[in-house]
């Protein structure tokens, strides 16, 4: 039992550090999943668009981009967070859009989130379309209605500029009904199925895309859909523009002209305090923790526990009673029964030795001789008589008798192998 309890720390100490390692979310996972949008980013970049990520730690203004990308999604709840020096609401892309001028390409959501973590995309891991109205109706748009392909995969030829034809492959393709399209609204590019891109009248420099499938990593490697996201980018930002690309997953509002740090004192949260455990500073505590269980294991398991001090203090306090016990004889004048004391604890210890720490008496003793008897019968009987003699008689020896005697017993007891435990 002594010896399973380090292992069992051990293993749930690198149990701990798999789990840090492996199980805790890393904060790029759903970028790079087939839902998220780390392809659509390195694509453009190659292409020669410069793309910039949000970030909720930097404030962006809207004067150092050329075009916002906003995906929305089921699970944000709100599109973005109310502005806190802001009274009328909680700002969207929709509004910040008109209230900069700022071309902003609003991607409706398709599929669920068990989509990016199973990495099987069905039917049932589709998003329902009251939800998709609802966020829609959260940044004021309504009365759209929605069609979804009968085939596993919609094809069509599509173009954003005269002459330049586009194919285009969607898997569960999602679209714009054109008959319930609101009046102002009008089609950008489409399929027979329905409409893919719209922009309104309303809010001019915004555009809603119906099917994120062609802008996410996953479709971005079906067909031309690579060919036609750049050449949508490329429509939406206008011409000869070297501005970057706002690619906006946190929902962050803009600011109006780029903010000058001046210094300014933070709230901190346990937000925070999580950024100290994620990918890759997860790693360095994995490896910390591996490296804290292998010293364990070397101290606690191969070397053993640390040794206890009562042993050796029992037997400090016990020589330390034998020797007071022989000082007070020897200034009695009494050695004959310090002597006879001796020869009885010396044969007690062997007993002890022998037999176990319960053979420290006189049926231990007897044991002892009778074990010494089947060595040697004759020396064993001699060695027992000037014991006995020592023991019961030793008071009264003269100095001569008892010197020989222990002379005897010492010479008696030697010869006899009496082995160890």
């Amino acid at each position: 039992m002594r010896k399973s309890a380090p292992v069992l720390i051990l293993l749930l100490v690198l149990a701990l550090a798999a789990l840090a390692l492996f199980w805790l979310p890393r904060g790029n996972d759903f970028d790079r999943s087939p839902l998220g949008n780390k392809g659509l980013e390195l694509w453009l970049q190659a292409k020669g668009i410069p793309v910039i990520r949000s970030d909720p730690h930097v404030a962006r203004a809207s004067s150092e981009i050329s075009l916002r990308i906003v995906p929305l999604s089921i699970r944000q709840g709100e599109a973005v967070a109310p502005r806190p020096d802001e009274d009328d609401g909680p700002a969207n892309p929709a509004e910040e859009a008109s209230r900069y001028a700022l071309p902003t390409l609003i991607i409706l959501p398709k599929w669920r989130g068990s989509v990016s973590t199973d990495g099987i995309a069905s039917k049932s891991g589709l998003v329902d379309l009251i939800d998709i109205s609802g966020e829609l109706d959260k940044i004021g748009y309504s009365d759209f209605g929605f069609a979804r392909s009968k085939t596993d995969f919609e094809e069509a030829q599509t173009q954003l500029n005269p002459g330049q034809p586009i194919k285009i492959d969607l898997y569960q393709a999602q679209t714009f009904e054109r008959s319930s399209l609101p009046s102002g609204c009008k089609e950008i590019a489409g399929t027979p199925l329905g409409a893919l891109l719209l922009r309104c009248a309303q809010e001019p420099n915004v555009y809603l895309l119906s099917d994120p499938d062609l802008l996410n990593n996953h479709g971005l490697a079906l067909a031309d859909n690579a060919v036609f996201a750049v050449s949508l980018i490329q429509h939406l930002r206008g011409a000869g523009e070297t501005r970057p690309v706002y690619l906006d997953t946190a929902g962050q509002p803009l600011d109006s002209e780029k903010p000058v740090d001046e210094g300014k004192s933070y709230e901190r949260s346990a937000s925070d305090l999580q950024r100290f455990f994620a990918y890759p500073l997860s790693v360095i505590w994995g490896a910390l923790l591996v490296v804290a269980a292998i010293c364990f294991w070397r101290g606690a398991y191969r070397f053993g526990p640390p040794l206890r001090e009562a042993s050796a203090n029992i037997e400090l306090s016990k020589t330390a009673a034998i020797d007071a016990t022989a000082r007070l004889l020897r200034l009695s004048g009494n050695d004959g029964r310090m002597a006879g004391q001796f020869v009885l604890h010396l044969l007690a210890d062997k007993a002890q030795l022998l037999f176990g720490s319960g053979a420290g008496n006189q049926a231990g003793i007897a044991r002892l001789f009778q074990r010494l008897a089947r060595q040697d019968k004759a020396a064993a009987q001699a060695l027992h008589a000037v014991a006995e003699a020592l023991i019961e008689r030793g008071h009264v020896m003269t100095r001569a008798d008892l010197h020989r005697n222990l002379d005897t017993f010492r010479k008696s007891l030697g010869s006899f192998d009496l082995g160890s435990r």
